[in-house]
């Protein structure tokens, strides 16, 4: 099965307290239908004549493991963007920490101005819902991204790349284009081309009205994807900007952006979303059966 939903206990549970757990919807992209029966690609420029369109194509090997991934052909943002929502399943932020992650491998980039790998979580799964601002675009969103600072040198193995975390709101009625929040970006940090990285990124949203705080990895999974290596932590930091509408939301969903060329995306693989709540009902169980023990110990006196 590609698509896969698996809980799994992180804590062990006292009487007196509430369980939890993480329930993690993973896609590897090794079915040449994962793409088209998991995701909304909505398309924010180009048409169905564009070279690439819809900017996001299956293919049956490259990816980790020369596995099926996806292939990147959006570029430059001003011809053909898009962002793939994952339609299967919604979450609430009021319920706990939201965690999305994807696999990138790395290209050089001979120009810039788009992203390497942008992940988030966003309103709804609508045509116009995109992980980017103005023109159509009406979402509302927590995102974090990666994108190329410099043009990569001729003959360099490496190439620089920043981080930052950005926020979108789009008001409802009347319906507006998305304006978006973004903060500071990272100091420049070096990837290796035709490297796999894993991008991982945690939305947590805080008591105080309209913030959020996000925090992220990544991690460098050498040429074959296989081969774990040095991660670079890129710590919490709050966005309380264009946040007030997906702030009130109670469900959201998964999505990725990126490009090629101007970005620096060669393929795209194993992508993931996964919340940790509470699970009342998970105690409700456990209080029942330690009351049932005791019960059997004193019965035993």
């Amino acid at each position: 099965m590609r698509t896969k939903r698996f809980p799994k206990f992180l804590a062990a549970i006292a009487l007196g307290g509430l369980a939890t757990f993480a329930q993690a919807d993973v896609v590897t992209f090794d079915n040449p239908n994962d793409l088209a029966n998991n995701f909304s690609i909505n398309v924010q420029s180009g048409t169905t004549t564009t070279p690439g369109y819809p900017g996001f194509i299956a293919v049956t090997s490259g990816g980790i493991g020369n596995s099926g991934a996806v292939d990147v052909t959006a570029g430059p943002s001003a011809t053909l963007d898009a962002t793939a929502v994952y339609t299967p399943k919604s979450f609430n932020p009021q319920n706990g920490t939201i965690t999305v992650s994807q696999y990138v491998k790395v290209q050089a980039t001979p120009a810039i101005g788009d992203r390497l790998l942008h992940l988030g979580i966003i309103d709804d799964t609508g045509a116009t819902h995109q992980l980017n601002g103005g023109g159509a675009a009406r979402a509302d969103f927590i995102s974090a991204r990666l994108f190329p600072t410099v043009v990569t040198a001729a003959g360099a193995t490496t190439s620089a790349y920043t981080y930052q975390v950005q926020a979108g709101n789009s008001v409802d009625s009347p319906s507006t284009a998305t304006t978006t929040t973004n903060n500071t970006q990272s100091a420049n940090f070096n990837l290796n081309i035709g490297d796999w990285y894993l991008f991982t990124m945690n939305v947590n949203r805080l008591t105080t009205a309209n913030t959020f705080s996000v925090d992220s990895t990544l991690q460098d999974f050498g040429a074959d994807g296989l081969t774990a290596g040095a991660t670079m932590t890129f710590a919490a930091q709050t966005i309380a900007a264009n946040t007030t509408d997906i702030y009130n939301d109670t469900s959201v969903y998964g999505a990725f952006r990126s490009h090629a060329n101007q970005g620096g995306a060669d393929l795209l693989d194993t992508f993931s979303v996964t919340q940790t709540v509470p699970e009342p009902a998970t105690f409700g169980m456990i209080a029942l059966g330690a009351v049932g023990m005791l019960g059997r110990r004193r019965n035993k006196r």
